[in-house]
């Protein structure tokens, strides 16, 4: 799965080695809930910002390479980002930090919900299914259909101090 920050100021790169730009942003069709292109800020003062469409990009690793650009206007991640999230009774979940999406369909996976600094570090951040969210103009509802089901992010680090006192513990039990 990528994340947005995966493809941000990546350098674009025409099929004749021409440099476009880089990537600033990423298009989304939330109807979809799918990935469906890339903005490119132009490195040219001429050139205003371009659009490259996934099913035009030939590869990326630290460059994209695509086969056409195109002009137009989409639902842009900048859009939604900072978004709250909210449930059926109106009170907030947190704010849309980050998209989750497949590496090959450039399918949407699953939303990354802040819910603030502190209890981001104590608890963690949350990880909504697309699924479960319905896109308004201020807002973003959160229709949860399994309440058992969560899904957090944690620091790595936390995990591997835990994973240390449970080696030592044993250890020290033998």
């Amino acid at each position: 799965m990528y994340r947005t920050r995966d493809f941000m100021l990546m350098d674009v790169i025409s099929v004749n080695g021409k440099k476009l730009g880089f990537i600033n942003d990423i298009l989304i069709d939330f109807n979809k809930k799918k990935v469906v292109g890339f903005s490119i800020s132009s490195t040219s003062l001429l050139r205003k910002n371009l659009n490259v469409m996934t099913e035009c990009i030939v590869g990326f690793n630290s460059v994209m390479v695509t086969t056409e650009t195109f002009k137009g206007k989409f639902l842009e991640f900048k859009d939604i980002k900072g978004m709250d999230v909210k449930d059926r009774r109106g009170n907030i979940i947190g704010m849309i930090e980050d998209i989750l999406f497949d590496e090959d369909s450039f399918i949407i996976g699953a939303v990354i919900i802040s819910t603030g600094f502190i209890t981001n570090f104590i608890s963690g951040k949350k990880i909504i299914l697309i699924n479960n969210l319905v896109l308004g103009e201020k807002n973003m509802l959160y229709n949860e259909r399994n309440a058992n089901l969560n899904f957090t992010s944690l620091p790595h680090k936390l995990f591997m101090e835990d994973d240390v006192n449970e080696k030592n513990r044993k250890k020290d039990t033998l």
